[in-house]
């Protein structure tokens, strides 16, 4: 069922609705099939909201993942289309599994496969961990990305304007070694993407801990990656990283056989609520006012 606003077909800003529920709601609406592309102008009239607020809402959703920005304008990712996300995340579990598995065993470390979810890594499998070293990760948990290898590997897939306004606010220190200004996090990214993609961290996520991590190719503007943590010192993860670069192509490559093998699927479900209660979990209502 689509999302219902009333509104009139006037574009003056005085009809537009004034909640913060149903102002993204019509914004979401305007979007009424896959692929179909618009401007901000195009928005602005199509809702009648101020363009001020309208800019602000499509930043958002293109923030949380929920829009695609491009020459073209914005449009819906296919994250955005009820059920997709639960989907795309769902076969990469799937894909992922066996190589997670294997990597555990050809590491001894604690295996996460995870994806960029607004500023935060959201965890989606993790493989160890049950016995010796605690590392404080669990499936659905989230951490600043900023502060892991995970987090930064995929954020160092994604410009410099965008990962400012994905990080947009003050980065929160987990330890003292988490790096807390976007100057600095601007150079640690520029040399991920120098080393292709591998990315570390030493005890900024937790103390005691130590990351390396690899990106894993998607397509369609999600991020996800791939890590190994453990009580181990960085010099020595430096020797894991054939093993993880390994296990994120094959995933990579997998992934892209099977999307393609879907790839005809039907696109031409409509905008509903359950798209918009996600929008709204992910999002706090302060970044919409």
């Amino acid at each position: 069922m689509e999302v219902v606003v009333p509104r009139t077909a006037s574009s003056n800003s005085s009809d537009a609705p004034t909640s913060m529920v149903a102002r993204v709601a019509l914004i979401i609406n305007s979007f009424d099939q896959a692929g179909k592309h618009m401007s901000l102008d195009e928005v602005v009239t199509d809702t009648g909201l101020p363009r001020s607020s309208a800019h602000r809402i499509l930043t958002q959703l293109h923030i949380a993942g929920l829009l695609t920005h491009g020459p073209g304008g914005y449009r819906l990712a296919s994250s955005s289309l009820p059920l997709t996300r639960m989907t795309d995340h769902s076969q990469l579990r799937g894909v992922a599994s066996g190589v997670l598995e294997r990597l555990h065993a050809d590491t001894a470390l604690v295996v996460h496969l995870g994806a960029l979810l607004s500023a935060d890594v959201v965890y989606l499998d993790k493989v160890g961990g049950s016995g010796g070293v605690a590392v404080p990760t669990r499936v659905t948990g989230r951490t600043p990305a900023h502060a892991s290898a995970l987090g930064k590997a995929m954020l160092a897939k994604l410009p410099a304007e965008e990962v400012d306004a994905t990080l947009a606010g003050p980065l929160r220190k987990c330890t003292p070694a988490t790096i807390a200004d976007l100057p600095t996090l601007h150079q640690e990214l520029a040399l991920i993407r120098s080393r292709h993609g591998l990315a570390y961290d030493v005890g900024e996520l937790a103390v005691g801990l130590s990351s390396i991590a690899a990106p894993i190719e998607m397509g369609g503007g999600e991020l996800a990656g791939l890590s190994l943590t453990g009580a181990t010192p960085a010099r020595w993860l430096k020797r894991m990283a054939p093993f993880l670069t390994r296990a994120a192509r094959g995933i990579s490559e997998r992934l892209g056989a099977t999307t393609a093998a879907t790839a005809h699927a039907d696109n031409s479900m409509t905008v509903t609520d359950d798209m918009l209660s996600r929008v709204l979990r992910t999002l706090s209502s302060d970044d919409w006012v």
